[in-house]
Protein backbone atom coordinates (compact mmCIF):
# COMPACT_ATOMS: atom_id res chain seq x y z
CA UNK A 1 0.00 0.00 0.00
CA UNK A 2 2.67 2.15 0.73
CA UNK A 3 4.30 1.59 -2.32
CA UNK A 4 1.21 2.25 -4.38
CA UNK A 5 0.85 5.87 -2.23
CA UNK A 6 4.15 7.04 -3.25
CA UNK A 7 3.52 6.06 -7.19
CA UNK A 8 0.52 8.16 -7.02
CA UNK A 9 1.75 10.78 -5.63
CA UNK A 10 4.61 10.87 -7.90
CA UNK A 11 2.30 10.56 -10.73
CA UNK A 12 0.05 13.68 -9.34
CA UNK A 13 3.68 15.75 -9.35
CA UNK A 14 4.57 14.89 -12.45
CA UNK A 15 1.45 15.94 -13.96
CA UNK A 16 1.00 18.74 -12.43
CA UNK A 17 4.59 20.03 -13.26
CA UNK A 18 3.51 19.34 -16.79
CA UNK A 19 0.56 21.22 -16.45
CA UNK A 20 2.33 24.20 -15.55
CA UNK A 21 5.05 23.94 -18.04
CA UNK A 22 1.69 24.00 -20.78
CA UNK A 23 0.07 26.55 -19.22
CA UNK A 24 3.46 28.96 -18.75
CA UNK A 25 4.34 27.74 -22.32
CA UNK A 26 1.44 28.89 -24.23
CA UNK A 27 2.03 32.73 -22.91
CA UNK A 28 -0.72 32.21 -19.59
CA UNK A 29 0.06 35.47 -17.46
CA UNK A 30 -2.54 36.35 -14.71
CA UNK A 31 -3.53 39.78 -15.16
CA UNK A 32 -1.94 42.60 -12.44
CA UNK A 33 -2.18 46.19 -12.69
CA UNK A 34 -2.45 48.02 -15.94
CA UNK A 35 -0.93 50.62 -17.38
CA UNK A 36 -3.36 53.36 -18.99
CA UNK A 37 -2.60 55.54 -21.29
CA UNK A 38 -4.94 57.91 -19.96
CA UNK A 39 -4.71 59.13 -16.37
CA UNK A 40 -8.22 60.29 -15.54
CA UNK A 41 -11.97 59.34 -16.51
CA UNK A 42 -15.19 60.62 -15.81
CA UNK A 43 -18.49 58.50 -15.97
CA UNK A 44 -22.03 59.89 -15.40
CA UNK A 45 -22.87 56.31 -13.78
CA UNK A 46 -23.77 56.92 -10.05
CA UNK A 47 -20.91 55.94 -7.38
CA UNK A 48 -23.55 55.28 -5.14
CA UNK A 49 -24.94 52.55 -6.83
CA UNK A 50 -23.97 48.83 -6.65
CA UNK A 51 -22.69 48.50 -10.42
CA UNK A 52 -20.61 52.00 -10.02
CA UNK A 53 -19.06 51.02 -7.12
CA UNK A 54 -17.83 47.64 -8.68
CA UNK A 55 -16.66 49.62 -11.39
CA UNK A 56 -15.15 51.87 -9.27
CA UNK A 57 -12.96 49.38 -7.46
CA UNK A 58 -11.66 47.48 -10.66
CA UNK A 59 -10.21 50.26 -12.14
CA UNK A 60 -8.93 51.51 -8.93
CA UNK A 61 -7.25 48.05 -8.17
CA UNK A 62 -5.91 47.60 -11.67
CA UNK A 63 -4.81 50.96 -12.34
CA UNK A 64 -3.67 52.91 -9.03
CA UNK A 65 -2.47 56.62 -11.16
CA UNK A 66 -5.48 56.10 -12.89
CA UNK A 67 -8.02 59.13 -11.10
CA UNK A 68 -11.83 59.27 -11.21
CA UNK A 69 -12.57 63.12 -11.92
CA UNK A 70 -16.33 64.71 -11.14
CA UNK A 71 -16.43 66.79 -14.47
CA UNK A 72 -15.89 65.44 -18.00
CA UNK A 73 -14.62 68.52 -18.32
CA UNK A 74 -11.50 67.79 -16.45
CA UNK A 75 -11.26 64.24 -17.89
CA UNK A 76 -9.10 62.04 -20.33
CA UNK A 77 -11.33 59.81 -20.92
CA UNK A 78 -15.42 59.85 -21.06
CA UNK A 79 -17.51 56.87 -20.28
CA UNK A 80 -21.12 57.69 -20.25
CA UNK A 81 -23.72 55.48 -19.54
CA UNK A 82 -26.38 55.72 -22.05
CA UNK A 83 -29.02 53.27 -20.32
CA UNK A 84 -29.39 50.48 -17.92
CA UNK A 85 -32.76 48.16 -18.26
CA UNK A 86 -33.97 45.39 -16.82
CA UNK A 87 -36.88 43.55 -17.52
CA UNK A 88 -38.77 40.10 -16.53
CA UNK A 89 -40.60 38.05 -18.64
CA UNK A 90 -42.85 35.16 -18.04
CA UNK A 91 -41.37 32.44 -19.96
CA UNK A 92 -44.11 29.31 -18.87
CA UNK A 93 -47.26 29.36 -17.43
CA UNK A 94 -48.86 26.16 -15.73
CA UNK A 95 -52.13 24.76 -16.73
CA UNK A 96 -53.68 27.52 -14.03
CA UNK A 97 -52.38 30.35 -15.66
CA UNK A 98 -50.58 30.69 -13.26
CA UNK A 99 -46.19 31.46 -13.73
CA UNK A 100 -43.55 28.99 -13.41
CA UNK A 101 -40.95 30.78 -14.82
CA UNK A 102 -39.31 34.54 -15.86
CA UNK A 103 -36.52 35.50 -18.23
CA UNK A 104 -34.50 37.96 -16.00
CA UNK A 105 -32.33 40.40 -18.52
CA UNK A 106 -30.63 43.57 -17.48
CA UNK A 107 -29.45 45.33 -20.51
CA UNK A 108 -26.29 48.26 -19.91
CA UNK A 109 -26.09 50.70 -23.32
CA UNK A 110 -22.61 53.02 -22.97
CA UNK A 111 -20.07 54.72 -24.90
CA UNK A 112 -16.47 55.89 -24.52
CA UNK A 113 -15.14 58.84 -26.22
CA UNK A 114 -11.96 61.22 -25.48
CA UNK A 115 -11.63 64.74 -24.44
CA UNK A 116 -11.99 66.51 -27.92
CA UNK A 117 -14.57 64.19 -28.31
CA UNK A 118 -13.84 61.53 -30.30
CA UNK A 119 -15.82 58.52 -30.15
CA UNK A 120 -13.38 55.50 -29.07
CA UNK A 121 -16.50 53.10 -28.99
CA UNK A 122 -19.20 53.69 -30.47
CA UNK A 123 -22.77 53.53 -28.51
CA UNK A 124 -22.62 49.49 -27.34
CA UNK A 125 -24.97 47.43 -25.53
CA UNK A 126 -24.26 44.83 -23.05
CA UNK A 127 -26.73 42.19 -22.37
CA UNK A 128 -27.49 39.50 -20.00
CA UNK A 129 -30.23 36.97 -19.22
CA UNK A 130 -31.52 34.45 -16.45
CA UNK A 131 -34.28 32.34 -16.13
CA UNK A 132 -35.76 32.30 -12.89
CA UNK A 133 -38.41 29.09 -11.73
CA UNK A 134 -41.24 30.93 -10.10
CA UNK A 135 -43.25 29.51 -7.07
CA UNK A 136 -46.32 31.83 -5.20
CA UNK A 137 -45.66 29.57 -2.33
CA UNK A 138 -42.24 31.08 -2.14
CA UNK A 139 -43.09 34.92 -3.05
CA UNK A 140 -40.61 36.14 -0.64
CA UNK A 141 -37.93 34.00 -1.30
CA UNK A 142 -38.15 34.36 -5.03
CA UNK A 143 -38.35 37.69 -4.65
CA UNK A 144 -34.83 38.03 -2.72
CA UNK A 145 -33.12 35.60 -4.99
CA UNK A 146 -34.57 37.65 -8.18
CA UNK A 147 -32.74 40.62 -6.73
CA UNK A 148 -29.42 38.11 -6.49
CA UNK A 149 -29.28 37.18 -9.98
CA UNK A 150 -29.70 40.94 -11.26
CA UNK A 151 -27.07 41.93 -8.92
CA UNK A 152 -24.69 39.05 -10.47
CA UNK A 153 -25.67 40.68 -13.19
CA UNK A 154 -24.66 44.13 -12.78
CA UNK A 155 -21.28 41.87 -11.91
CA UNK A 156 -20.59 40.36 -14.43
CA UNK A 157 -21.69 43.43 -17.01
CA UNK A 158 -19.16 45.60 -14.87
CA UNK A 159 -16.61 43.05 -15.89
CA UNK A 160 -16.83 43.23 -19.30
CA UNK A 161 -17.04 46.67 -19.23
CA UNK A 162 -13.62 46.88 -17.10
CA UNK A 163 -12.15 44.83 -20.12
CA UNK A 164 -13.36 46.55 -22.70
CA UNK A 165 -11.84 49.79 -21.19
CA UNK A 166 -8.84 48.04 -20.17
CA UNK A 167 -8.27 46.27 -23.38
CA UNK A 168 -5.69 46.73 -26.24
CA UNK A 169 -7.58 47.86 -28.80
CA UNK A 170 -9.40 50.92 -26.95
CA UNK A 171 -5.54 51.87 -25.37
CA UNK A 172 -4.41 52.11 -29.87
CA UNK A 173 -7.83 54.23 -30.67
CA UNK A 174 -6.94 56.57 -27.25
CA UNK A 175 -3.35 56.84 -28.64
CA UNK A 176 -4.13 57.58 -32.43
CA UNK A 177 -6.14 60.22 -30.90
CA UNK A 178 -3.64 61.42 -28.06
CA UNK A 179 -0.37 60.96 -29.15
CA UNK A 180 2.28 61.28 -26.48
Amino acid sequence: MQMLNKFTIRHYLTALLLLSLVVAGCGFKMRGQVDLPFKTIYTNISRQSSFGIYIYRLLKASSPETVMVDKATQAELIVTQLGMNRAQTEVSLDADGKVEEYELSLSFQFSVSDAQGNELIPPTTFHSSQLLPYDENAADAKAAEMQLIYSTMEKNIADRLYRRLTSEELMQHYRQFNPQ
